[in-house]
């Protein structure tokens, strides 16, 4: 399969990552079988995926199409040979950082998501707030961040689960707090409203490229103070315990405030329209070119 993404999640971790592996899935909807199987052509597709690193391990493709990829992690001195076509990239921040025109800089491809999943109406939204980590974060402070969304009236749900499943809990919410970007985008081509926060992981670069793809003013609430699982370390852990606990509740006050007190985010539903249309005409390229 000639789909490039960051897909170590699952195959040295053995865990999925949704926004990772909605590559597999929605590329196939959108580009031709002879491309999607194609030893000749590779798709970059959904993620931060431009850095020297990348670059470098898809140095024997004749030809590298990157579809809506963004800048953000590693560095990128490289300079690009003609092997490489950026069909589009996640947002204006990527495309300045690759000397593209601005306008390449259309959307993430995730938006396309909602063209293939039923959007479901407002009134007939069942799963009430939905609290999604960043999947580093559930690793590291799943345990007690689980907890508090419950407490403070949340489902909790990791990126690590089931594709439908995520995508279900996510569309059918009436309000996303979310860590994990690609939670955010998901709820906005859903037309569920979201709020960004970090908690143990944010990478502003990539944020801002998206929210500014959308037309959207760059924001994120810290949720504090940091907590982590409970350490597995004999007596140590037990001498621990009343020092979570103070975070635990401290932490659910900061998570309950952002609840109750921060304007929830929904992009406009023509931007959001005019950003699919050009990926569209991307992909039509992409599959008239290469097919």
């Amino acid at each position: 399969m000639a789909i490039f993404y960051y897909s170590d999640f699952s195959t040295n971790k053995g865990t999925r990552n949704f926004g990772d592996d909605i590559n597999p899935l929605l590329l196939r909807k959108l580009f031709l079988p002879e491309i999607i199987e194609s030893k000749e052509v590779c798709i970059v597709g959904i993620g931060t995926l431009i850095n020297d690193k990348n670059v470098n391990f898809l140095r024997n493709f004749p030809k590298k199409i990157v579809f809506s990829s963004g800048v953000g992690y590693g560095g990128l001195t490289r300079t690009f040979d003609d092997s490489w076509d950026f069909s589009c990239v996640r947002g204006p921040n990527s495309a300045e950082q690759l000397r593209l025109k601005k306008e390449r800089g259309i959307c993430d491809g995730a938006v396309l998501l909602s063209d293939f999943y039923p959007v479901i109406p407002k009134q007939q939204r069942n799963e009430g707030i939905v609290f999604i980590p960043h999947l580093k974060t559930d690793w590291s402070a799943g345990i007690p961040l689980s907890k508090m969304a419950k407490r403070a009236g949340a489902s909790y749900l990791p990126p690590n689960v089931p594709l439908d499943e995520f995508i279900a809990a996510v569309s059918g919410a009436d309000l996303v707090i979310t860590e994990a970007m690609h939670g955010a985008i998901l709820a906005d081509t859903m037309r569920v409203p979201w709020i960004p926060v970090n908690v143990h992981e944010h990478n502003r670069f990539k944020w801002e490229d998206w929210f500014s793809s959308l037309e959207l003013k760059y924001q994120s609430h810290s949720l504090s103070p940091l907590i982590w699982n409970p350490t597995k370390h004999g007596y140590y852990r037990y001498l621990k315990i009343p020092y979570q606990l103070i975070k635990e509740e401290l932490f659910l006050r900061s998570l309950k405030q952002v609840i109750a007190y921060s304007e929830p985010i929904l992009s406009s539903d023509k931007i959001l329209s005019a950003k699919k249309e050009k990926l569209y005409e991307c992909v039509r390229y992409i599959n008239e070119k290469y097919g």
